[in-house]
């Protein structure tokens, strides 16, 4: 009887501090990766925000292909890590959700990298965001015309010990916006 009693109260316990640590949590447990225009994105390496979006048929010295427009991501981002952090055209990638041209293609995620460096205010091709430092600039997607929603996407990559063509994901981020 005694024993019983004893696992009964250790059984309490348990839930308690289960309960607890479930009431002081700010969340799910479960890292939060999608994000609104304006949210600042804290990743492994660097924080980022998509602080404005917007839509144009011309950048710079670029006119977007017929039945297409650009999507202009302007970006802030700040170096967290405690090193230089390298960074590169490849980085970021917009996402959408494929309208459905063909019978049974709605629903497949589609993509484009961003275009080649058109104007200063763009960030480079690659470039070294230094330890502690901020940038801003912008990123340029072509989209199809009929795309109303996206998603700049960033996934960190790990690289495995020393060999550069292995690697291990870690988190996704996607930052939704309205084209």
């Amino acid at each position: 009887m005694r024993l019983q009693r004893e696992r009964s109260i250790l059984l309490v316990l348990c839930l308690a501090a289960a309960l607890l640590i479930v009431g002081c949590s700010s969340g799910t447990g479960v890292e939060k990766n999608q994000f609104e225009v304006g949210d600042k994105v804290s990743t492994y390496w660097f924080d980022f925000t998509v602080d404005q979006v917007e839509t144009a048929d011309f950048f710079g010295s670029y006119t977007a292909q017929d039945g297409y427009r650009l999507a202009v991501c302007h970006l802030t981002i700040k170096n967290t890590f405690d090193e230089d952090v390298p960074m590169g055209w490849a980085d970021f990638i917009l996402q959408w959700e494929n309208t459905g041209g063909d019978a049974g293609s709605s629903g497949d995620v589609e993509g484009a990298y961003t275009l080649p460096q058109y104007t200063q205010d763009q960030f480079l091709d690659e470039y070294t965001l230094e330890k502690d430092s901020q940038q801003e600039g912008l990123l340029v997607f072509e989209v199809p015309d009929e795309v109303s929603r996206a998603a700049l996407v960033f996934q960190e990559l790990y690289a495995d010990g020393e060999d550069a063509s292995q690697y291990t994901e870690g988190g996704s981020y996607y930052v939704w916006m309205e084209l």
